[in-house]
Order: structure tokens, then C-alpha cells, then sequence
């Protein structure tokens, strides 16, 4: 099992409380943090095998027998919606040889694993083994799909590997408060397209760049930068250990709108990798996950508010795919950057950048425990 002084040693990192320190002061975290192999793996067993992630929305499994698959970091997850009601969660893989239970979302009364046929009612447990009756000793009811934990966010459901995790509320308490508003508003909103990338760079890279908005007056100058104010004055940021917090006003607007009746863009975040949003037309909901080292993928499910101009809401969609394209291509480049070597940290404007700081310093401190 890798450890965080294994890695240290390994490329010269300093201490824990050092990088911290250093954070504090308002350096970023070492280059190597995006791009070793052993960092990645960290990653994995220290913060996705033990955080809360978006999984989907709830209408992916609103009825009894739906089931729906997707991932927290490098494990694949299946939640379903059981005959009494409750949501479960498991690793969405076989126990036989290791299949996936589910390719994708559906609604059945049992999951049937398409290798060998092992059947599973939607608690978990396993039901039929093809030919087991020949096996001395098999009993179907002292097998299980491995448990994850599953809880709802309004609309919105999670998992976090752990079976045993804490409430999620423990860890959006920062933004409750301003996210049952965004809630409240998104849930009247009406799902669109799904937007998916594929980036050539460490999934911390892109997240960050999520969480600031110190770069939208360049690189979104004709995206989202020119649909909302972005200047320091305007544009508010927020941020605890487990939350990010955003909120600016609508700068581009439709014809003989009043933008004193409008509430503007908010953008709330939690770690390390979900996401949801929405202004006066549109919404978003999405999460960003490691491939490898130097590979991430994400994806966005986008909203529009009923009764919304519809030349209003493509114009709106259109922004943010662009504004996507443009994050994935700046951090595609920023990963050339790091892999160089010849830069050991970046420095970052507090003032602006605060988000970043308590993303690094959340990140640091959940690979050394």
C-alpha cells in the first residue's frame, strides 16, 4: 500500500504541516500532486473511497425495480430503487468473477449479471446461480453485492463507498442554506443534454479551475465571462473544508429584461468532485472524475427553466458548452506545465483565489491522514 512519506521521499515533497504553511502563505500544492502515479492512487483509497459524489438525479430512479450505474473515482457503483421503497447502493460488480451487474440504467425486479447469470434481488442479495445446486456447500444466501452508502440531496442522489460514511449533511452544512434555495429553483427546471469531456489532465486541475473564477475575464471573454459580471466587486466567492461557494450577477441579457428581478448565476461545489448550478434561464448538475494521473472526465447535465425564451435557453446552453471546451483546453495545457519539472508550485492571489486554497488544503490534509 502506497503512503504519503513513500511519496515524499520518492519526489522530494516537504512535510504535511510544510505544504500547509505553504499554502497558507499562497503557494499551490507541488507539482507532482498532479501527476504521479502514487498520488493518483492516494486519491482513490483516501479521498473517492471515502467521499460523498453525485450518482444522479432522482428521476433516474424513481420507481421500484429502476437501478442506475455510475462511478466515485475508479469504483463503479449501482443505486437502486427496491420494492420497499428504499434507495441502496452497491459496488456494481458481480461476486462470481467480478462482471458489472449493469451497463447502464434501467428498471428490472432483479439484477441479472450477463456473464454467468447470477441474479440478485434489488436489496443485494443474491437469489440463483446457475448449476449452484451441484456445488456441495453453496449458499445463495450468504453471498451479497458489497454495500455503498446512499443518501438524497433534494433532487439529487449520492453515494459515498464507505458503508459506513457519515451523513452527507455533515458535509454540505457550509451551503445548505443558499443550496436549498438553488434546490428549491432548480427542481422546477427541465433537463436538456447532457454535456461529457474528456481531458488530457489530473482531475484536481480541472476541479480547480471550476472552483475560481479569477480566469473568466480572459478565458471566457466571449462565453461566460460575457454573459456575467466576473470583476472582484461583483462576483462572490465562498469557502469552507468541504464547500465552495459562488454568486454573480447577469451581465448579458435578453432583450427588455429587468436585471433587478433576475437572481443571478449560483454555483455551489463540494469535495471533491460535484457540482450544480443555475441562473435565471438555465441549470447544471455534474461531477468530475480521475481516469488516470493525467486524465479526467466530466460530465454536465443541463437544466432549463420552464417557459424560458427557447432562443434564450440555446444561446444559454451554447455558452456553457463553450465555456467547458474552453476549461478543458487551458487545463490540458496546464498539465504540460506541471509534467515539466521545472516548476515546483504555482502562487496564487488570495483575494481572488481563496477557493483554491481550502480545495488544496482539504486535498493535502485527506491523503496524509
Amino acid at each position: 500500500m502506497v503512503q504519503m512519506e513513500d511519496v515524499r521521499t520518492k519526489y522530494g515533497l516537504p512535510s504535511t504541516d510544510e505544504m500547509l504553511a505553504r499554502l497558507d502563505a499562497g503557494e499551490t500544492l507541488p507539482a507532482p500532486f498532479y501527476y504521479a502515479p502514487e498520488i493518483h492512487r492516494l486519491e482513490q483509497e483516501k479521498i473517492f473511497a471515502k467521499s460523498w459524489q453525485y450518482a444522479c438525479h432522482e428521476s433516474a430512479v424513481a420507481k421500484p425495480g429502476d437501478y442506475a450505474v455510475t462511478r466515485a473515482g475508479s469504483l463503479p457503483i449501482i443505486v437502486t430503487h427496491g420494492k420497499d421503497g428504499q434507495l441502496r447502493g452497491f459496488v456494481n460488480v458481480c461476486r462470481h468473477r467480478l462482471h458489472a451487474i449493469a451497463e447502464e440504467n434501467g428498471n428490472k425486479p432483479l439484477l441479472q449479471c450477463p456473464y454467468h447469470g447470477w441474479t440478485y434481488g434489488l436489496d443485494g442479495q443474491l437469489k440463483t446461480a446457475p448449476r449452484s445446486q451441484r456445488e456441495p456447500n453453496f449458499d445463495c444466501s450468504t453471498i451479497s453485492l458489497e454495500p455503498v452508502s446512499v443518501e438524497r440531496w433534494d433532487q439529487w442522489v449520492f453515494v459515498n463507498p464507505d458503508p459506513a460514511a457519515a451523513p452527507l449533511s455533515s458535509v454540505t452544512a457550509g451551503i445548505q442554506e443558499r443550496a436549498a434555495e438553488i434546490n428549491t429553483d432548480l427542481r422546477e427546471y427541465e433537463f436538456q443534454v447532457r454535456y461529457e469531456y474528456d481531458m488530457e489532465c489530473n482531475w484536481k486541475l480541472w476541479a480547480e479551475n471550476a472552483v475560481e473564477c479569477y480566469h473568466c475575464p480572459t478565458l471566457h471573454n466571449t462565453s461566460f465571462g460575457r454573459t456575467y459580471h466576473t470583476n472582484p466587486d461583483d462576483y462572490a466567492i465562498d469557502s469552507d473544508a468541504n464547500t465552495i461557494w459562488h454568486q454573480g450577477p447577469i451581465k448579458w441579457l435578453p432583450s427588455g429584461v429587468d436585471p433587478a428581478g433576475l437572481k443571478g448565476f449560483r454555483f455551489a461545489f463540494t469535495f471533491p468532485s460535484s457540482f450544480f448550478a443555475l441562473d435565471d434561464y438555465v441549470g447544471f448538475v455534474g461531477s468530475v472524475q480521475p481516469v488516470s494521473p493525467e486524465k479526467c472526465w466530466a460530465f454536465v447535465d443541463m437544466y432549463a427553466k420552464p417557459g424560458a425564451d427557447p432562443v434564450v435557453v440555446k444561446e444559454w446552453l451554447d455558452m456553457w458548452d463553450r465555456t467547458l471546451i474552453e476549461d478543458k483546453r487551458a487545463t490540458d495545457i496546464q498539465q504540460i506545465g506541471y509534467n515539466s519539472g521545472r516548476v515546483p508550485a504555482g502562487r496564487l492571489l488570495l483575494d481572488s483565489e481563496s477557493p483554491l486554497q481550502s480545495f488544496m488544503r482539504t486535498a493535502v490534509t485527506a491523503l496524509s491522514s
